[in-house]
């Protein structure tokens, strides 16, 4: 993750999140949630040729071909 915010931080990514899922059952080892600026944010950082480069590391750290979801927050709490 450092890989991802260095180099898509300047593309608008805002902030990142992981978890990683223990369950013999579950269907994800890892999950990162990425928060950019807007979706042309992560549009321009999605195409752009580093995003090439933090794919060609994924292999460094899991077995499994990652799977993309792309989706808007549409509801939060906090307290």
């Amino acid at each position: 993750m450092p890989l991802v915010q260095k180099l898509w931080a300047p593309h608008g990514l805002k902030a990142w999140k992981v978890a990683q899922y223990t369950g013999a059952e579950s269907a994800y080892v890892v999950q990162a949630w990425l928060e950019w600026e807007s979706k042309e944010h992560y549009a321009k950082g999605s195409s752009s040729t580093d995003a090439a480069a933090i794919f060609a590391d994924v292999p460094n750290f899991s077995d499994k071909a990652p799977t993309l979801l792309d989706g808007e927050l549409v509801g939060s709490a906090s307290w």
